[in-house]
């Protein structure tokens, strides 16, 4: 698909889906901080699923996961995310208007929402590298480039 939000989303997909699959396999090693940032990945992604259709929030922006759960709300953002950048065919933008965790109320466009969501995705899984490097873990690569020569 030539769609380059789609295409991000693929890959939103497989880096987290493979960054928690690691993390499974290490469970007994790794740092509480990466399970921190591994639940605020996917909290966030629960989030911004829910305002995309208007709903409140299931889960707070912070709240501590297992990896069991994590990979679940994962799961099942990933498939609220996705049928909504399907249905998006318009040249139109869709706007979605939301209230954020301070009770502010803001529209933004759902390709900005998405964009946002891919690239928080990425900032948060390069700190749980940083921080399994801190402590003598290899991370599993992530990068976009390992993703697109599958």
């Amino acid at each position: 698909m030539n769609d380059p939000i789609y295409q991000l989303f693929l890959y939103n997909e497989w880096a987290n889906k493979t960054l928690i699959t690691s993390l499974k396999r290490q469970a007994e090693a790794i740092p509480p901080v990466c399970l921190n940032l591994m639940s605020h990945i996917v909290n966030a992604q629960m989030i911004w699923s829910g305002r995309i259709n208007g709903e409140k929030a299931s889960v707070g922006v912070w709240e501590l996961h297992t990896l069991e759960a994590c990979e679940a709300y994962h799961d099942q953002s990933s498939a609220i995310l996705q049928q909504k950048i399907k249905r998006t065919d318009s040249p139109k933008p869709t706007i979605v208007n939301y209230t954020n965790t301070k009770n502010e109320s803001f529209s933004n466009a759902l390709q900005d929402i998405l964009l946002h969501v891919f690239n928080h995705g990425t900032y948060h899984r390069a700190q749980i590298a940083t921080e399994l490097k801190k402590n003598g873990i290899s991370p599993v690569n992530t990068d976009y480039i390992t993703f697109a020569r599958k």
